[in-house]
């Protein structure tokens, strides 16, 4: 099988591409990805689906990257195929993050990836991972410790849109392609620099398999991959059923929670695929979890509210009150809310997908659950309606004593993510409720209380 029957194989065994999709290539300019596009532009007609290119400019090679990028276009001109360019200070990137070049130039790209995708430039994306790729990856994923998923090494398809339809053809096969179509193609300088881990592997510990211990080592690496992936795909499936019922039930779904005891009870194989959804599930894409921060995720399940754990692409995890809630930074923002509400209204606070209604009820009234009740006459007219504020306190004794909303919610083991969404009623300037918890002693109606004010929440 030549290599334009063997993509058109593997995108129909895979359902890659659907008719009238646009196809995005990631075109470095290298044999790899130059092949890629001379195929699927061969394809395109007969199969149905547009094609375009997209290029990152890593900025790591100075003039050589620039005269990729000028090759690239080029090439794209020649073939009458839209090319998207763009420009990434990689070094930068890496210097901020702590990061190696390879690891930023990776996430600097697949970033490009997604926003070319959540802008409508291209339905699906299409990288130049081989045959030999894939038997690298298992490779260094077993040099770090990896698991089975690990072992899988690069999947054909994934779900954020990234195919790969040259993953089962070898590297000797692109360049024969490149010879016999007669393709000019650009050599990454830095591919013969062992500094970086799949260099090394690539140059040097291959060859080495290759010459002392089996010839094919490719083709058998990239068969495990194989043989692992269908394992790998059952477990995860069973993981996201039960992800389903071990989640958050709020009807947000925020913050991403997974209960704790819960999770001490499935196997760490299953318990980690928990981890890795919960994680995906907040970023968006795949959260690149390491053995190191499932360590670390495992090490939270016997700790206390409050502990946490830094993950990558500014992603935490932490302890509250039986669940480990999954987060970024950017979640941490407080939202305040503050307005003026009157009897008789009902009144909705969008952030959290909340409505309070606030009516006088007649004597004699039942209280619906979480409903406050309190006495009209003791209230100072208009209410307002508000979250926490820095200093709060609440009567929560009948001598008047009263406490901090802070120690409140702690013993209510509200978590901390969740204690900014918890609205309160005001009455000049006190906490008359915090609605649909408690009531004032302040402001609680008793057996002498004449009018009543019912107030009672309900998430839409």
């Amino acid at each position: 099988m030549n290599s334009l029957e063997n993509v058109r194989g593997t995108i129909e065994k895979f359902n890659m591409i659907e008719r009238g999709e646009n196809i995005a290539v990631a075109l470095s300019g290298g044999a790899d990805s130059v092949t890629l596009l001379h195929i699927l532009n061969e394809l395109s007609g007969k199969m149905g689906f547009k094609l375009c290119a997209v290029h990152l400019n890593h900025q790591i090679r100075g003039k050589e990257a620039d005269e990729d990028e000028a090759f690239v276009r080029n090439l794209c001109k020649n073939m009458g195929i839209r090319c998207i360019t763009a420009s990434a200070d990689v070094p930068a990137l890496a210097r901020q993050r702590g990061e190696s070049l390879e690891q930023a130039g990776r996430e600097a790209r697949y970033a490009l990836f997604r926003r070319i995708m959540r802008e409508g430039k291209a339905d699906k994306v299409a990288t130049a991972h081989n045959m030999n790729d894939r038997a690298e990856t298992v490779l260094m994923r077993i040099l770090r410790g990896s698991g089975l998923d690990g072992l899988a090494g690069i999947k054909p398809v994934r779900e954020d849109g990234i195919i790969r339809p040259l993953l089962y053809v070898p590297r000797a096969e692109i360049e024969k392609y490149c010879f016999e179509n007669g393709l000019e193609y650009r050599t990454d300088s830095t591919n013969s620099d062992n500094e970086y881990t799949r260099n090394k592997i690539r140059n040097e510990l291959i060859p080495i398999l290759e010459r002392e211990f089996n010839p094919s080592v490719i083709e058998s690496l990239a068969g495990l991959a194989e043989n692992v992936c269908g394992d790998a795909e059952f477990l995860e499936e069973y993981a996201r059923r039960l992800y389903r019922a071990m989640k958050n039930p709020l009807p947000s779904g925020k913050p991403v929670c997974l209960h704790i005891e819960s999770l001490k009870m499935v196997d760490a194989s299953i318990a980690r695929r928990l981890f890795a959804i919960a994680a995906s599930e907040v970023l968006g894409r795949n959260p690149e979890l390491e053995r190191t921060h499932y360590d670390a995720l495992f090490a939270l399940l016997e700790k206390n509210t409050g502990s946490r754990a830094d993950l990558p692409n500014s992603l935490h995890a932490a302890v509250n009150y039986g669940w480990l809630a999954f987060e970024t930074e950017d979640a941490e923002e407080k939202l305040e809310f503050d307005f003026e509400a009157e009897i008789g209204g009902g009144y909705v606070i969008p952030e959290f997908n909340l409505k309070i209604f606030l009516e006088e009820r007649p004597q004699g009234y039942k209280a619906k659950s979480g409903e406050n009740l309190l006495d009209l006459d003791k209230l100072t007219l208009p209410l307002r309606i508000r979250n926490r504020r820095k200093g709060d306190k609440v009567v929560l004794f009948k001598n008047g004593k009263r406490k901090k909303l802070k120690s409140f919610f702690i013993d209510a083991k509200i978590p901390r993510n969740e204690r900014d969404k918890v609205p309160l009623l005001i009455s000049d300037g006190e906490i008359a409720a915090v609605i649909g918890m408690r009531t004032s002693e302040k402001f609680k109606a008793d057996k002498n209380t004449k009018r009543l004010l019912g107030v009672l929440y309900e998430r839409i």
